[in-house]
């Protein structure tokens, strides 16, 4: 080679052709953190066939980044030739882009993993306070991904720095080729029955998917259209004012302390038919409750679930948090209508109210008192979410001992059932699968096992103290899930927030007064908004008139709940009797099931009953434009209807 002629030669810049070769390590690394997804197959011609299909598909967007970032860079450094500085600082900037898009991509393993999800603008949203976020985040770092966050994007620059002083390749036609035939194919086959898997999101470009949502967002684009027409009638069901009536159980009692709890769903409740025995408290005080069996958070985020319960209203479908877009969304509470009783109100909560800004949505919402872990005597924080029940308790028992004459209500809301599912340090770990088939995630598993068997122990530690202090039979105890939580099983999925099955939003109801109740099972369907009728019916307080709920107790209810998810497709879903609708507003895909004969949903009935599912699409689209005209209202300025 004759002097002068290197790429990296004093005087020039970098050879346009020279961007082949990180563009091709960019390709080769993408395609094996999508290889990571994939479990190394049964040495059989068929299985391996099904491997590289997966794998294939999977990674197809990925390969084509990699070589429109290295196309893009050619183009550029062949724009800039003949300016030599310009030409390094393109160059610069593209090794730059390369690296952090190796980092993440490595990153993007362990978040669909988790969320079965690429990270969105919407996920960052809900992701955006880092310090309540450390302890689950910092969960997830493992020394090995770590490392692999570091070793990629190095390898990438060094390789980049490398190649200044290398020939420029002769076969970079050769990747435009290839990375076109990888797309077509990819495409071919995620448009076929590829579609229809729950993990079809692993088929997609982790950076496309930032980069074009964060686009989504800039340029003020909604939800997705959901246009299916209605009848009128339909709109029924989200009328506010609707009268209660039904509750025949005595006189009401004195006090009520509401307890949520994070991140709990039925599945894992011994008392809801769970094989592990999370529940024994509540199960040896089966007599004394109500347990309603079919009761649903209508989303699965905190936040929105808390303005459903706390408002009585069906939320719109949307990522956004009420209480950090709207804190001062019009309607009543609860808490006023109990505070215009005669009872001393508190909110409780063990967790960090900033977030999401629930501390100043709850301002001026009826509470005498609102607290959380800054303002609790909380010495040990479970995690960065919070504190553990038992501080609740301790909290809970001090207000009822602030003024023993006076009739109370609590709220009381937890947090360490919340991921990482932090168990307390003196307790002993119970080992739930000692003879049982081991789950797909027996870890978290484990340790969340745990933190339900914790919540159940202090629920005993409250029903004790209102026996100690002769107020038992005077107080209701209402007991509920702010959301369902998954592991795995029976579906692929996990956490919460993006699925709508029945372990990402079925919650429980439990409602306790030894002289109330007598050991009741109910199967009412019923959801987060007809929380607040219920229990001001027991409580022989009116309804608020701008809520849409109905009390559970009531004749003449609806059997119906409907639910949202919207952190990467839009989903919509109803339940009605034993039916249960979900339809995907993103991809036009509708399931239903029958609960009765199908409780783990393994089977979709839509195409058998075309026109069930019809009529529940229609009832979707009747929630949503009437969740629409509410939200109108409120970003107007305008009272909630009536």
């Amino acid at each position: 080679m004759k002097a002068g002629t290197r790429a990296g030669a004093v005087g020039r810049g970098p050879d346009p052709r020279l961007a082949a070769w990180p563009s091709l390590a960019l390709a080769l690394l993408l395609f094996l953190t999508k290889a990571v997804h994939w479990r190394l197959p049964e040495p059989t011609s068929r299985r391996l066939g099904e491997y590289a299909r997966d794998l294939l598909v999977s990674s197809h967007l990925d390969v084509t980044f990699a070589v429109l970032l290295g196309g893009a860079a050619a183009l550029a450094l062949s724009a800039a030739r003949g300016r030599p500085g310009l030409q390094r600082g393109v160059w610069s900037c593209f090794l730059g882009a390369a690296a952090l898009s190796g980092a993440y991509a490595v990153a993007s393993v362990q978040i669909f993993a988790f969320l079965r999800s690429p990270l969105t603008y919407p996920l960052l949203y809900l992701a955006g306070d880092m310090r309540n976020m450390r302890s689950s985040i910092g969960s997830f770092l493992s020394p090995a991904l770590v490392a692999a966050l570091v070793a990629a994007p190095a390898a990438l620059l060094a390789l980049g720095r490398a190649a200044r002083a290398w020939k420029p390749p002769r076969w970079t036609w050769v990747l435009p080729l290839v990375a076109a035939a990888h797309f077509g194919y990819g495409r071919w086959v995620a448009a076929g029955r590829w579609s229809d898997r729950d993990d079809r999101l692993i088929a997609e470009s982790p950076h496309m998917v930032l980069i074009t949502s964060l686009a989504r967002e800039a340029s003020g684009a909604g939800s997705e259209r959901f246009d299916e027409p209605f009848p009128p009638e339909l709109l029924a069901d989200f009328e506010p004012g609707a009268s209660a009536g039904g509750w025949e159980g005595g006189p009401p009692p004195r006090n009520l302390v509401l307890v949520v709890l994070e991140s709990t769903g039925t599945q894992y409740l011994g008392l809801y038919g769970s094989p592990y025995e999370t529940t024994p408290v509540l199960a040896s005080e089966a007599e004394h409750t109500i347990v309603f069996d079919d009761q649903y958070a209508h989303v699965g985020m905190s936040a929105n679930a808390l303005v459903s319960m706390m408002l009585s209203i069906h939320p719109f479908m949307t990522w956004r948090e009420y209480p950090a877009e709207y804190p001062d969304y019009p309607g009543t509470t609860l808490a006023q209508r109990l505070k215009g009783a005669g009872l001393r109100t508190a909110y409780l909560h063990t967790g960090d109210l900033s977030y999401a800004n629930q501390r100043a949505f709850l301002a001026g919402r009826g509470f005498d008192a609102i607290r959380d872990r800054s303002d609790l005597d909380c010495a040990v924080p479970s995690s960065s979410w919070g504190c553990e029940d038992r501080d609740l308790v301790d909290a809970l028992i001090r207000f009822v001992d602030e003024d023993p004459e006076a009739p109370f209500f609590a709220w009381a809301w937890s947090a360490q059932s919340h991921h990482p599912y932090e168990p307390s340090p003196d307790r002993p770990f119970v080992d739930f699968f000692a003879g049982r088939a081991v789950p797909p995630d027996d870890y978290d598993l484990g340790r969340y096992l745990n933190t339900l068997l914790e919540a159940d122990r202090q629920l005993g530690r409250l029903f004790e103290a209102l026996r100690e202090r002769g107020i038992a039979d005077d107080t209701l105890v209402a007991v509920t899930g702010d959301h369902g939580e998954a592991f795995g099983d029976p579906h692929d999925t996990w956490g919460h927030g993006s699925r709508l099955y029945e372990e990402n939003l079925r919650v429980p109801l439990i409602l306790w007064c030894p002289r109330l109740f007598s050991g009741e099972r109910r199967d009412v369907v019923g959801g987060h908004v007809d929380l607040a009728p219920t229990l001001a019916e027991i409580m022989g307080v009116a309804g608020a008139p701008t809520w849409q709920g109905r009390s559970l107790f009531a004749r003449s209810r609806p059997p119906r709940a409907y639910f949202y998810a919207a952190n990467d497709d839009y989903l919509l879903g109803l339940r009605e009797g034993s039916w249960k609708y979900v339809y995907n507003a993103t991809t036009g895909r509708e399931l239903l099931f029958d609960l009765a004969a199908d409780p783990r949903e393994s089977e979709s009935l839509a195409g058998e009953h075309p026109q069930r599912s019809r009529r529940m699409r229609q009832r979707l689209a009747a929630w949503r434009a009437a969740a629409e005209e509410d939200l109108s209202r409120a970003r107007r300025g305008a009272p909630a209807r009536r």
